[in-house]
């Protein structure tokens, strides 16, 4: 192709310098002597050729990039028609799956699965015991596999952990002297001071046995416990009597022996069956109540009166106390 040209170029030159002459120019050729032969390339210049050859090369170039730019076209244009085969084939598997598993779901119902014969675990530890962690916080407890789950505080640390708290108060900010529904339901924060819920405690010990642990602190820092090898809270019907407490063991001395058998009295339910004292009333805190050896939802306050929270047995006097806790663990 290049030498193609080059004749072209030569030849284009050439006739257009013949043609071009005059005529006095051709006669004083006929009459000048003759010259000497001069190669034909000559009529052109060697500058001239130089750079066409070198133009002719780089449009070689140009031509050859192109024609390897429009193969990787094609190689990719291959690569991708490969691709989107490989996925409609995949797609189509796909649908095949999606259309045997509904129509597996529409199953007549006279044709059933094999009835496995293991029971369930619940999705919920049914007691802080059963919880895994060492980490005293706020759970979820499941008492029954067939009923719902309960929040529940844990006391993972102390005691060997696995304890349910039933009551906490520690800075008289929550208001103990509340009415029946508050009592059987609970209330007052987990990460605060908080009543469980009567309701809650008859389904615990109602469960499963349970032992029961009493903590106590007066305001000048003296600290005793109460432990019951044996717990049980009645159901509403029965006024949530405690019905069974276990035997003592501790420091604090049993300031709860006494109540053992005894209705749970609130300022609306007196049920202490004294005809002359309304006692959760006269100690401005509901409980268990008799003549009271404790009263332990009572005022908060740093005082000796009989309506402030107390543990008789502590110091044997009816100090107010500025710590109290109730706890009870899975036997």
């Amino acid at each position: 192709m290049k030498i193609a040209i080059c004749m072209l170029l030569f030849c284009g030159s050439t006739y257009a310098a013949t043609t071009t002459q005059r005529p006095e120019d051709t006669e004083a050729l006929q009459t000048a002597p003759a010259a000497p032969a001069t190669p034909a390339s000559e009529g052109i210049s060697g500058t001239v050729l130089e750079k066409l050859f070198a133009r002719f090369d780089q449009l070689d170039r140009k031509l050859l990039e192109l024609q390897n730019g429009t193969s990787k076209v094609e190689r990719k244009l291959i690569t991708i028609e490969n691709t989107i085969q490989r996925l409609e084939q995949d797609v189509g598997r796909n649908m095949s799956v999606i259309s045997s598993v509904i129509q597996l779901s529409h199953v007549p119902d006279c044709v059933t699965s094999p009835t496995s014969t293991t029971t369930p675990k619940p999705e919920s530890p049914s007691s802080c015991k059963e919880i895994a962690s060492n980490v005293s916080a706020v759970y979820f407890i499941r008492v029954k596999s067939d009923s719902a789950p309960i929040k529940v505080y844990c006391e993972m640390e102390k005691f060997d952990g696995g304890w349910i708290v039933l009551q906490h108060r520690f800075n008289g900010s929550v208001n103990f002297f509340r009415n029946w529904a508050d009592y059987r339901d609970g209330f007052g924060e987990m990460d605060s001071e908080f009543w469980l819920g009567l309701k809650h405690v008859h389904q615990l010990t109602d469960a499963r046995p349970h032992e029961l642990i009493v903590e106590v602190k007066d305001f000048s820092g003296n600290y005793g416990y109460a432990r019951y090898s044996a717990f049980h809270v009645g159901s509403a019907s029965e006024h949530f009597r405690l019905n069974i407490l276990g035997s003592y063991s501790g420091t604090a001395g049993d300031s709860l022996i006494g109540h053992k058998g005894r209705m749970f009295c609130t300022k609306d339910q007196d049920n202490d069956g004294s005809s002359s004292k309304h006692y959760a009333v006269t100690y401005e805190g509901p409980w268990w109540h008799v003549f009271s050896y404790s009263n332990l939802n009572g005022r908060y306050k740093n005082t000796t009166d009989t309506n402030s929270i107390w543990w008789y047995t502590l110091k044997d006097d009816t100090r107010g106390l500025s710590f109290s806790r109730m706890m009870v663990r899975q036997l």
